[in-house]
């Protein structure tokens, strides 16, 4: 099968028809345009999504500013991506004899593996043998169809986690979070989804390498990690756009003939299958500053240490890391993603008129164990660029808030339950449930601070003063409600009324709150 050339990709189009579709056909009936990716998996939507990206980064990138806004009012017709994509062909063909997609171009002898070693969450060898795998069973997949094969290969690619002994975790890390633009309106179009990601190869911000096939790291001999290999991979020795194809893992797919098989992921029925695997370690490691245009990254202050890219966490993705995630920190800790960056200095001011999401997703990894997969949508808001620090200002004193009562709120329902509170160990739930309980006043609130004059403390100080109220509300309705929920040590009512009362202390007094406070009581008169 080849990836540019046959139907493998399933879609939905605006008025609900379901097909599969080859990349260059994007674009086609402009009547009723396609509209979303469908998936077995999320995990494989995401993928399939950063595939196209990547391909059309790759093939079809506008040079500038212009060229883009053009190719967004203006999708390419079929015939222009088909020409695009023609000069990939043969580096997209999955079952080859040589080059073939995500694999390695010459792979000696190697490891016989089950073809569920492509998905991400698969129990690996020592779990099976110990007989430990009792939530995540082996056995989940043992022949895929050639579309779920070249998805779950991209997708374990892409999201590597460390595997043992030389077996490379991907350029940005196990499970790294990707962060992309979707248009707000329910009638946007694939092509508006994937071309709002796309950054003109002005703002890539790289030096070309020779040429573009060199970005596809099948397609030549394997830079191997080995003693004997080349070493490391940074971004100084191979094509920029590498980030988008990185291949940490040394794989060949092994395919058969199964007479009336069909995928055990998606269904579907096919006399050609993907059975197994072959494997081999040191494949390409990928060190130094690569930044992959798609995600986050922290940067250290010193500029010592290469960026490190942000990984799902514990508790999800929420409006706690809004701030980074939409915007960046002052700090570099993070810095938003170069597509969201790119949009909201260049883009935006062009598009006022257009909505936009912010869709985060990526697995939470501990070591090789995928634990989590977490999937948001976070508003973003339409604020000129020359305004944009003074709202991040504001809205990093509105989570300063709130990570303060989240955290005296925990400490607070320990403090009336336990006579040594400083003995037991965190309850992760308890904070938890302040920043759900919180959230939709939260973005409730931003949609008001986008509009308000930032440069007037006056205009600002009835938001702080909601926000505050709101805070301390919600705080005490769930300290009551967690002390009731659970045993009270030795029943002492007396720590319980105090820990409770000095909560509502420092939710004015707190060195946080304490600040805004001020400021809203010398406009709004209201005395804390």
């Amino acid at each position: 099968m080849n990836l540019l050339e046959d139907p493998w990709i399933e879609v939905e189009r605006l008025r609900g028809r379901r097909e599969h579709i080859a990349p260059w056909q994007l674009t086609t009936q402009l009547d009723d345009p396609i509209a979303e990716l469908l998936a077995p998996r999320a995990d494989f939507r995401g993928a399939l999504y950063q595939f196209l990206i990547g391909l059309l980064q790759t093939a079809f990138a506008p040079l500038d500013l212009d060229e883009w806004k053009d190719r967004w009012q203006t999708p390419p017709s079929t015939a222009q991506l088909q020409q695009a994509f023609a000069a990939y062909l043969e580096s997209f063909e999955l079952d080859s004899d040589g080059p073939a997609f995500m694999q390695d171009f010459d792979l000696p002898e190697a490891e016989h593996k089950g073809v569920a070693a492509l998905l991400v969450e698969s129990p690996g060898e020592k779990t099976v043998r110990d007989n430990l795998d009792h939530f995540v069973q082996r056995g989940a997949a043992e022949v895929l169809c050639a579309g779920c094969a070249a998805t779950a290969l991209f997708t374990l690619q892409i999201n590597a986690p460390s595997g043992g002994v030389g077996h490379r975790v991907s350029l940005r890390g196990g499970g790294p979070l990707t962060t992309l633009l979707l248009p707000a309106s329910a009638t946007a179009t694939l092509w508006q989804k994937l071309w709002l990601n796309i950054l003109p190869q002005e703002a890539l911000d790289a030096p070309v390498l020779g040429q573009r096939e060199h970005a596809l790291p099948w397609t030549a001999a394997t830079r191997t990690s080995d003693p004997k290999g080349v070493g490391d991979t940074t971004p100084e020795t191979v094509h920029p756009l590498q980030a988008y194809w990185s291949m940490p893992r040394r794989i060949r797919l092994t395919f058969a003939d199964v007479p009336d098989g069909s995928c055990d992921l998606c269904g579907a029925c096919s006399e050609r299958l993907v059975t197994g695997l072959r494997a081999r370690n040191y494949g390409v490691n990928y060190t130094g500053a690569w930044v992959h245009p798609l995600t986050p990254y922290s940067h250290d202050p010193k500029g010592e240490k290469p960026p490190l890219s942000l990984k799902g966490q514990k508790g999800g993705i929420g409006y706690r890391d809004w701030l980074g995630l939409a915007l960046g920190s002052d700090d570099h800790q993070p810095d938003a993603a170069k597509v969201v960056a790119h949009f909201n200095a260049k883009l935006q001011p062009r598009m006022r008129n257009l909505s936009v999401r912010l869709w985060c997703f990526g697995y939470d990894m501990d070591n090789m164990k995928a634990r989590c997969w977490y999937d948001s949508t976070l508003p973003l808001y339409n604020v000129p660029a020359q305004v944009q620090h003074d709202f991040a200002v504001a809205v990093r004193h509105l989570l300063q808030v709130a990570r303060e009562a989240s955290k005296l709120l925990h400490q607070q329902v320990k403090a009336a339950r336990f006579n040594r509170p400083g003995d037991v160990g965190n309850e992760p739930a308890i904070g938890q449930s302040f920043w759900q309980g919180s959230e939709t006043e939260f973005y409730a609130l931003l949609e008001r601070l986008a509009r308000a004059d930032l440069e007037d403390e006056a205009a600002l100080a009835p938001l702080y003063r909601d926000w505050l109220n709101l805070v301390r509300r919600l705080s005490l309705r769930l300290f009551d409600e967690w002390v009731l929920a659970a045993p009270i040590e030795d029943m002492k009512m007396r720590r319980v009324v105090q820990a409770r009362a000095d909560l509502g202390k420092w939710l004015y007094a707190g060195k946080i709150m304490k600040p805004l406070w001020k400021l809203v009581n010398s406009y709004q008169k209201e005395s804390a």
